[in-house]
């Protein structure tokens, strides 16, 4: 089985939790690819249910604020349903831990249709966010060769910072990241995400990290494209760990009742 990377990209709205010993590392002994390995090796909740706002800001600075719910089990799996405002109230999308690229499902209901996201459409935006569906799901950790750059200060905190250049471009959609990560936590503060082109595409910054029932948790993140000067702010606004929520959940056909789901 692949080696998968669900920290430095699945952050995003899928609200990972970590858990993690404190204390600096030592930077010296630490190669690009062990840091990452770290970031990765974070133990997570059995399972989790958030609720989250995205709120999506154009370059006139005008907002447009969703309402999520998300169900989350372990990090292999994540449902995600939005419940406001009306226009996309019951729209569910589902992203499962495979080694195949037929893992993602979106369901529209104004269509009453699930569809499969293919290979092909796995670059394009997520629902109008600055986050394509590639970015939903997990990655391979081995589509990137992971350098250490330097120690840094960033926000007040000790950094470590590390690039990861891909092998191959236009299957990652990214030619290179480059990734702020909090030794302490290992936790990303900030990601540098370059197009294909190698020029600089998005910035994401996680301006909010707490620790929730002693998970380390990123409750508010910002994406910002840099290239059409658009970006996404998502926030976390409720969570509970560890209910045992079923299997079921995690399922495409389920996906049109989830809106059911709500108390």
């Amino acid at each position: 089985m692949k080696n998968k990377t669900r920290v430095i990209w699945t952050i995003l709205l899928v609200g990972v939790l970590g858990l993690s010993a404190l204390g600096h590392a030592a930077a010296n002994t630490l190669t690009g690819r062990k840091i990452i390995e770290n970031v990765d090796a974070l133990e997570t909740a059995d399972d989790a249910m958030l609720l989250m706002t995205m709120t999506l800001i154009n370059d006139r600075d005008e907002s447009l604020v969703r309402e999520m719910r998300s169900w989350k089990l372990g990090t292999e799996s994540t449902a995600l349903l939005f419940i406001a405002p009306k226009d996309v109230a019951g729209t569910a999308f589902l992203t499962v831990g495979a080694d195949d690229d037929d893992n993602m499902w979106l369901y529209l209901p104004s269509l009453e249709l699930t569809k499969r996201i293919d290979a092909d459409s796995k670059s394009q935006s997520f629902m109008g966010s600055d986050f394509t569906y590639d970015d939903m799901g997990e990655r391979d950790i081995d589509d990137y060769a992971y350098t250490f750059i330097r120690e840094d200060v960033y926000e007040g905190q000790h950094v470590l910072v590390v690039e990861g250049v891909a092998a191959d471009p236009e299957d990652t959609g990214y030619s290179k990241v480059i990734s702020w990560i909090r030794d302490d936590i290992w936790m990303p503060m900030k990601i540098e995400y370059f197009d294909t082109r190698g020029d600089l595409e998005k910035i994401q910054t996680n301006t909010r990290i707490e620790q929730i029932d002693g998970y380390w948790a990123i409750t508010k993140m910002e994406m910002e494209n840099v290239q059409i000067n658009h970006k996404t702010i998502v926030e976390m606004t409720q969570m509970e760990l560890n209910t045992g929520i079923p299997a079921e959940v995690f399922t495409s056909e389920a996906l049109p009742t989830l809106l059911d789901r709500i108390p």
